[in-house]
């Protein structure tokens, strides 16, 4: 059931009590006033009555609904000084909650910014650890060749020794009995080939397994990559061609004449693996008053770009497990930059790679 409004409980209250007072009171005064002078001035006090009557009720109705809704407005009011005082404590709260966040998020950046640089710090000692490993690997490596090859080397060129002289006595038996024909000399010829042959083989080994740590010994570049290929002849295997476009200039550098050697066959190996089937090897060398330049272009499948940034990192390779450490342009990079200088990659997919050293000449050229 709907509530009735307010006023409209006065309005109707007001006509309901003015009603019933008019009816009964006129038939009240008519039966007891007979004189209608008097009848009209009762009338008069009636009407005076009523008013005052009717205003007196409604002071007091008035008052007490008007008291009603002003302690609802003032219960209202103190709701709403408590929701303000609570939201600005709320408010205040929050600020502080804010601010402390705000500092604590600059903590935590500053320590992101800590932990990031530890990660860059501890990423590169976990490189150079890997690449001094690398080194240290190598160089026991070169370390037991060396003795390997000290051993071997002797152990050769006694018997080689005893061929050439028994060579030399063939000769002079040969002579003292005139026995000279071309054949004869022919056959000498072919032994000594030989001969010279292995000497050059095993002194390009002496070279390329020299154990010292001294970056002062004089290094003949032309030399040190005709030992190189003498080296790693067997592994061209007539599939591949080698040209030599060297300069007319002798290059003599300083540096450490073991760790150039390893330089080259590291290089010319990886050359020599990127040839699948046949192809060629072109090292051209020049220099100017500072440096030597050696370039080794091959025809080979070429490194992909992306790629190329990675080569030198230590155990990086492209190659098949098994086929490669990917210590071997590591320890090249390492070994170029003790020596001052600097190595480069150009390549293409299928069309083969360049790789450009350059080394400071650190002793006069000589003619």
């Amino acid at each position: 059931m709907a509530k009735i409004k307010f006023e409209y409980k006065i309005t109707l209250a007001y006509l309901f009590i003015g009603s019933i007072w008019i009816i009964f009171s006129d038939k009240l005064l008519n039966s007891i006033i007979e004189d209608n002078n008097h009848l009209t001035e009762a009338q008069t006090y009636k009407g005076w009555f009523y008013v005052w009557t009717t205003a007196i009720l409604l002071f007091f109705l008035l008052k007490k609904h008007l008291k009603k809704q002003r302690n609802t407005e003032k219960e209202l009011e103190r709701h709403k000084t408590n929701l303000e005082q609570l939201v600005l404590e709320k408010t205040k709260k929050l600020n502080t909650a804010i601010t402390e966040l705000s500092a604590t998020n600059k903590e935590l950046h500053s320590k992101s910014k800590t932990i990031d640089k530890q990660n860059i710090k501890l990423r590169k000692a976990l490189k150079d650890l890997m690449s001094t490993q690398a080194q240290l690997l190598q160089a026991d490596k070169m370390a037991s060749l060396g003795v390997l090859t000290a051993g071997v080397a002797h152990e050769i060129n006694n018997p080689l020794n005893y061929i050439l002289g028994g060579i030399t006595g063939l000769e002079t038996y040969f002579e003292e009995q005139k026995v000279n024909t071309k054949k004869t000399l022919f056959f000498f010829q072919s032994i000594k080939t030989g001969i010279d042959r292995i000497s050059s083989i095993i002194s390009g080994l002496n070279q390329f397994s020299s154990d010292t740590d001294t970056y002062e010994q004089v290094c003949d570049i032309h030399e040190i990559i005709n030992n190189c290929l003498t080296i790693i002849n067997s592994q061209l295997a007539n599939k591949i061609q080698v040209m030599k476009e060297f300069s007319n200039i002798k290059l003599i550098i300083s540096g450490n004449i073991g760790q150039i050697h390893q330089v080259f066959v590291n290089v010319l190996m990886n050359a020599i693996q990127a040839i699948e089937k046949e192809g060629s090897i072109r090292i051209v060398t020049n220099t100017d008053n500072e440096n030597v330049y050696i370039e080794i272009i091959d025809t080979g499948c070429g490194i992909d770009q992306k790629n190329i940034s990675q080569i030198t990192d230590p155990f990086f390779t492209t190659k098949e497990p098994g086929k490669g450490t990917g210590l071997g342009l590591a320890i090249t990079y390492n070994i170029i930059k003790d020596h001052k200088g600097t190595i480069s990659f150009q390549s293409e997919l299928g069309k083969g790679t360049t790789v450009k050293i350059t080394l400071p000449i650190n002793i006069k050229k000589h003619e």
